[in-house]
C-alpha cells in the first residue's frame, strides 16, 4: 500500500512542482494548496514624457521646463503628493539628417526630453487626469499601470488560506489511501512574480486627439500557492 502511495505522491510532485529539491526517500505525500482573491485597483502609476526639438537648445529646454511646471500643477490639482511625482533629468540629443548633396550627416536640431512618473491614488479620476496632462503639453505616454494599495495584506491572508487548503487536501488523500500523516517534510511557496496589474500603453499623442472617457479597469487577481510534503507513518 505504501509503495502505491509513494508512486501517487511522486506523480503529484512531478506535475505540480516546477523546481528541484531533495525528495524524502521514505513514503511521503505531496500536495498543493491554493487561494486567490479578486481586488479592484485603487491606484495608478503612469509615465509620461515631454519632448521638444529646436536648433536653439535653450529654447527647447525652456519649453520642456514650462511643460513640466504645468504637469506638476495639474498633479497638485489632483492632490498628488510630491513623493508621488518623480521627474528624471533632462536628456539632450543632437539630431542629424543625411544630406545627399554633400553625402554627410548634418545637424538639424537639439531634442530635449524629460520623463515624469506620477502616482494617482484615485483611479476614478484617471481619465480626467490624463486629459489634463495632454492639454498641459505632454506628448508621449510611456505606460499606465494599475495596482492595489493593500496587496501585501491580501497576500499574507492568502498564504494562510493556501496552507489551510494544503492541509485539507493532505488529510483527504491520506484518508482515501488509509494512511496516516506524520510530520511535514517541506513547505515551499511558489515564487510568484510581481502582482499582475492591468496596464495600458500609448505612444505619441497629438494635441487635441485625447478625449476624456470612462475606463473599465479589470480586477486584479492576487494569489498564493504552497507546496507541502508530508511524511507517511509506517
Amino acid at each position: 500500500m505504501f509503495k502505491k502511495l509513494l508512486a501517487v505522491s511522486s506523480l503529484l510532485l512531478s506535475s505540480s512542482f516546477n523546481y528541484a529539491y531533495a525528495e524524502p526517500t521514505s513514503p511521503h505525500l505531496s500536495v498543493t494548496g491554493y487561494a486567490e482573491q479578486l481586488v479592484q485597483p485603487d491606484q495608478v502609476v503612469l509615465s509620461v514624457a515631454i519632448s521638444q526639438s529646436d536648433k536653439n537648445i535653450n529654447k527647447a529646454k525652456d519649453e520642456v521646463d514650462s511643460v513640466i511646471a504645468r504637469v506638476i500643477k495639474v498633479a497638485n490639482n489632483f492632490n498628488v503628493s510630491k513623493n508621488n511625482i518623480d521627474a528624471s533629468q533632462l536628456n539632450i540629443y543632437r539630431q542629424h539628417e543625411y544630406n545627399r548633396g554633400t553625402q554627410k550627416q548634418e545637424f538639424t536640431t537639439f531634442q530635449v526630453t524629460r520623463n515624469v512618473e506620477i502616482k494617482l491614488t484615485d483611479v476614478d479620476k484617471y481619465a480626467q487626469f490624463l486629459q489634463q496632462l495632454v492639454e498641459a503639453g505632454v506628448n508621449e505616454i510611456g505606460f499606465t499601470q494599475f495596482s492595489y494599495s493593500k496587496a501585501d495584506e491580501v497576500q499574507d491572508n492568502l498564504k494562510k488560506l493556501a496552507i489551510k487548503d494544503a492541509k485539507s487536501e493532505a488529510k483527504e488523500l491520506a484518508t482515501a489511501f488509509d494512511a496516516k500523516l506524520d510530520r511535514v517534510y517541506s513547505v515551499n511557496f511558489a515564487n510568484a512574480p510581481s502582482m499582475p496589474t492591468p496596464y495600458a500603453r500609448q505612444t505619441m499623442i497629438e494635441t487635441g486627439q485625447a478625449r476624456s472617457q470612462a475606463y473599465n479597469v479589470s480586477d486584479i487577481v492576487i494569489s498564493s500557492e504552497v507546496f507541502v510534503t508530508y511524511l507517511i507513518k509506517q
